[in-house]
């Protein structure tokens, strides 16, 4: 769903919509003049973020709940917000799920800035800056 200024997804937090967030951001970053390098950029922080919400959010729940993700531009940065309203973000004990642990590294290599806000049983939310192009970097 587009919005004036900006583009709204509202999708079940399954692992194909993964990549259907992904084109629907990149396709909207290239609308607004991002460079080529710096959507590969944006591709990759929101595919970590919605993967995080389609792994972790719900799986105290046993059925995918919902992945909101919303994009906007000003200032020369993309604005992007990754939001699950599943069990918050808690400590793990043993994970029978292999990971490298990486997302929110790379997320933060890649990002200008970001900012994860998480409330147990209430959800997570992740707010990434990335600069519209190569000389935004500071």
């Amino acid at each position: 769903m587009r919005s004036e200024d900006g583009l709204r997804i509202a999708l079940p937090a399954q692992p194909k919509n993964v990549s259907v967030v992904r084109q629907a951001v990149a396709g909207h970053a290239e609308k607004l003049g991002m460079k080529e390098s710096r959507i590969a950029d944006l591709k990759t922080v929101v595919s970590e973020a919605c993967a995080n919400v389609v792994l972790h959010a719900y799986e105290d729940r046993g059925e995918p709940g919902p992945l909101e993700v919303e994009l906007a531009s000003g200032e020369g940065e993309l604005s992007v917000v990754v939001r699950d309203f599943g069990g918050g973000i808690r400590p793990r004990g043993s994970n029978p799920r292999p990971s490298l642990r990486m997302g929110l590294a790379l997320i933060g290599v890649l990002s200008s800035r970001f900012q994860l806000i998480s409330t147990r049983g209430q959800g997570t939310e992740i707010r990434i800056q990335l600069p519209l192009s190569e000389t935004g970097f500071k």
